[in-house]
Formats: C-alpha cells, structure tokens, sequence
C-alpha cells in the first residue's frame, strides 16, 4: 500500500517543495549513509536530508548525513506512508520530522510555532502554494492532521538499526569495520 501511495503522491498536481519534499518518487545520488536498495520519497533539499523506503518495509525512513552518527543516520519517522502525510500535514512540512530525532517535545513544539510565525518579503504567494499543498493532500488520501512527535520518538526508540545494509562507503566514510 505505502508504495502504491507514494505514486498516488507523486502524481499530485501541487508544489512539492512548499512542504519540504522536493522531487519526490525520483532517484537521486545517494549519500553515504543511504541504505542500499532504499526508495526515494522525497529530499529536503538541505544538508542533504532525504526520506526513503526500505525492502519489504512499509515505514519511512529520514537519512541525515548531516546530523546524524552510527545508529542515527537513520531513522524511522513514520509507519507508512499515509502516516507519514498526515504527520507532514500536523508540521505542515517535512523538515520538523528530520529533527525530532535530537529535539525534546517542547523544543518541537516552539519550532513548529516559529515556522508559522516566519515570514519574508513575498510569503504569501509560498504559503499560497503550500497551503493548496496541504489541501490536496489530505483531500487525495483522505487525511487529517496527526501529532507526530510521540509516535515518532516511540519508533525511533523501538528501531534496531543494525538491520540497515550499507554500502561499502559508509564503513570507509565512518572509519568502521566491514560486517561479515
């Protein structure tokens, strides 16, 4: 199901990069610490932050090569991909789901509230598309809004990340032994 919404997604008629999901469905470059086989959802287009698929494996997954270390590149951040929209839909953007990994809740909550407070010479028309965004998606998948930040952090602390299967990049980046 989760992929079969991911191409209902990507098909939208909308401005993905409004919501922090820019090229989503596409392949890009992975980085060093992109699991192997893992599908593109979408990127932020900062730091190198990007969401992914795995094999067999309905959750989705933030890849932070900026952020993160061993054990934490890595992170589930939604069950599915529905999910995942819905919690896109509460922040309004992708990028708060990158960061709830180091955040405390409090810390979460003022930035999304700091992310509603910015504005800038032209920001209507942004938060125009993003609104519109956020419309159709909840209207295609017939979505509300949902709290991410206990759920993620539950599955961020149930996740074992020895089951990721990295290239042989990411040993030699970090400096660590090959697994047998």
């Amino acid at each position: 199901m989760t992929r079969d919404d991911l191409k209902r997604f990507c098909a939208l008629d909308i401005d993905f990069e409004s919501i922090g999901l820019m090229e989503p469905g596409l392949s890009l470059e992975p980085y060093f610490c992109t699991p192997m086989n893992a599908e593109p959802v979408g990127r932020l287009g900062c730091d190198g932050i990007h969401f992914v698929l795995l094999p067999g494996d309905e959750r989705v997954f933030c890849v932070d090569p900026a952020m993160g270390e061993p054990g934490t590149y890595v992170l589930p951040v939604a069950t599915d991909f529905r999910e995942f929209l819905s919690f896109v839909l509460y922040c309004r953007d992708a990028n708060p789901l990158s960061q709830i990994w180091w955040l405390t809740e409090e810390r979460f909550r003022e930035l999304l509230e700091e992310d509603k407070r910015a504005v800038w010479p032209g920001c209507e028309t942004f938060f125009a598309g993003k609104q519109t965004a956020l419309e159709r998606i909840a209207r295609a998948f017939d979505l509300a809004p949902a709290a991410p930040y206990q759920q993620v952090k539950a599955l961020q602390a149930a996740f074992d990340p020895t089951i990721m299967k990295f290239s042989n990049e990411y040993y030699d980046v970090l400096g660590l032994e090959y697994p047998e």
